[in-house]
């Protein structure tokens, strides 16, 4: 199976001396659905963010759909950027703005500046918005303020969202780290409904193991911002539990 992201010998250093991704190689096929998991400041947001380059690694090199996006800018990189769907721990949604705009601002790497910023989205993507949020089970809330929403309805409006760019790639950090145990359940098994349907890769960092073991088709740990286990769920033993979760590697 293809690979759509390779990451190549990916260190990143803040400062000059805090080393928080260290000789990183990974290779994540079209379609999978992984897990990373490991302690706060382990590196998985880390790993995260330098995939789409809000976080740019120090050293090493990034393939994305067979393309080196390490050196990328301005509207290159917003064109590898709309292919990325990111999905953000504490939803950064738009609290005023209604659902269904939130889930447009998914449109907008699509757009030039001049209509972005007025936002005059075109009535295939008002469309596009509407049906995305039927899918998900938000029909009835289109038009409500996004703050008028519970956490894990707005989570859902994130994913949605991030549906509206036609992603190749979903990335969601801690998606559920802010939700209680059945809106996690709810949020996690949306997400990889829609990511088998779809056939979309998604990469997603959970603090939660047995969630990780649950949905993921392989789960990968990290210790100190490196890679210390990266196989199937079924072999992540207590044993290799207690190695990511350890302080010694």
């Amino acid at each position: 199976m293809e690979n759509i992201v390779s990451i190549k010998n990916g260190n990143k250093t803040y400062d000059n001396k805090f080393l928080a991704l260290s000789d990183i190689n990974l290779d994540i096929k079209k379609g999978e659905f992984v897990a990373i998991i490991g302690s706060s400041g382990a590196g998985k947001s880390t790993l995260l963010r330098s995939i789409n380059a809000m976080n740019p690694l120090s050293s090493g090199a990034i393939i994305f759909n067979g393309k080196d996006i390490s050196k990328i800018s301005g509207g290159n990189l917003r064109k590898v950027r709309r292919e990325m769907g990111m999905i953000f721990q504490h939803y950064n949604l738009i609290e005023r703005l209604s659902v269904v705009q939130n889930v447009l601002h998914g449109r907008l790497g699509y757009m030039s500046n001049l209509k972005g910023f007025f936002e005059l989205y075109s009535e295939e993507d008002k469309i596009k918005a509407l049906n995305i949020l039927k899918r998900l089970g938000l029909e009835d809330h289109c038009y409500k303020k996004a703050s008028e929403l519970s956490g894990g309805q707005k989570q859902r409006v994130g994913i949605s969202r991030a549906l509206a760019q036609n992603p190749k790639l979903i990335l969601a950090d801690e998606p559920i780290a802010s939700l209680d145990p059945k809106s996690s359940e709810i949020v996690m098994e949306t997400l990889k409904n829609i990511c088998v349907e779809d056939n979309l890769t998604c990469i997603v960092n959970l603090h939660q193991v047995e969630f990780a073991k649950q949905y993921a088709t392989r789960i990968i740990g990290m210790n100190k911002g490196k890679i210390v286990f990266d196989d199937v769920p079924q072999n992540l033993t207590e044993e290799k539990i207690g190695e990511i979760y350890g302080q010694n590697i």
